[in-house]
């Protein structure tokens, strides 16, 4: 059965959309995006997510009783009810999910979802062109980029993923995870990469904000993926508290400790920092506040 392809979107008159496609580019992107889904499914065990465990080879993680609140699986039952996606670069940015679907043989509607980065729209402003017959050609008006791997897969209220700090920036999964305790604080203060003066202390002025923020941290494995002078160069960039030091011969993180700063630093290693490509403004992304810098 041909697969239809919608987004999910930041616009609250426009929350789903669809967009119209040609035979042959439906076809293409069926073909695709079961592939894909064959690859997802090859996981062999689930985990329940808890905000801690991150998963290994071969596991997922999952959310049972999921709320679906956005009915992501109406629109795959009824494809005509959607309106048509509006091709213009605003409303492309407004975008933070493309997904698809279809009645699986138990009867159940299965949602295939890919978190959609705003760098993959093809843009209007300047000249895009694209390979073909030897030769380029101009792209005429605005296009995306299909992701080559799903971000997660939602049936019956159970909601799979591989990675949690990808799945969030769809859902608001804000109630499925647990703020940390004082025994993950000092797990998190005893980090290779971080230094804590005084750890007590930091359990202490760790109020719920900054629990929350060190369990999504810690879920998200920025702290082990992302170098340490990249995230000086960001952090100056944003005027962001961030002190480093020598610990033998390795440079660390030192923790604030006073809990604005710590604040600061934990927002920002949560990455709710975001400057605009086109005005270069920089912004507080739950709130969209502007930052002075």
């Amino acid at each position: 059965m041909p697969l239809n392809l919608f987004a999910l979107t930041n616009n609250p008159s426009k929350r789903i959309v669809k967009f119209e496609l040609s035979n042959d580019v439906q076809e293409e992107l069926t073909n695709y995006l079961t592939a894909q889904e064959t690859r997802f499914t090859q996981a062999e065990e689930e985990i329940e997510f808890d905000g801690k465990y991150k998963p290994d080879d071969g596991e997922i993680l999952f959310i049972d009783g999921y709320d679906d609140i956005d009915d992501l699986s109406s629109a795959v039952e009824n494809p005509l009810s959607p309106e048509v996606v509006d091709p213009t670069e605003d409303f492309f940015a407004e975008i933070k999910a493309l997904f698809t679907g279809y009645t699986a043989e138990n009867g159940n509607v299965r949602v295939l979802l890919q978190n959609f980065d705003k760098r993959r729209i093809i843009s209007t402003n300047g000249l895009s062109i694209f390979h073909s017959s030897n030769v380029y050609k101009k792209i005429e008006g605005i296009g995306l980029t299909i992701d080559h791997k799903l971000t997660a897969t939602l049936e019956s209220g159970k909601l799979k993923f591989f990675s949690f700090h990808n799945t969030r920036q769809m859902f608001d999964l804000s109630e499925y995870y647990k703020v940390a305790t004082d025994d993950d604080v000092r797990e998190f203060a005893a980090l290779d990469i971080i230094k804590s003066e005084n750890t007590e202390q930091l359990i202490e002025i760790s109020d719920s904000w900054v629990r929350r923020k060190i369990s999504l941290i810690h879920q998200s494995g920025i702290l082990q993926n992302v170098p340490i002078n990249e995230m000086k160069t960001v952090a100056t960039e944003f005027n962001i508290p961030f002190l480093t030091e020598m610990d033998d011969s390795e440079e660390v993180i030192k923790l604030p400790d006073n809990k604005r700063d710590l604040k600061k630093m934990l927002r920002f290693l949560d990455e709710d920092y975001y400057k605009s490509p086109l005005s270069n403004t920089a912004f507080v992304t739950n709130s969209k506040r502007v930052v002075t810098i």
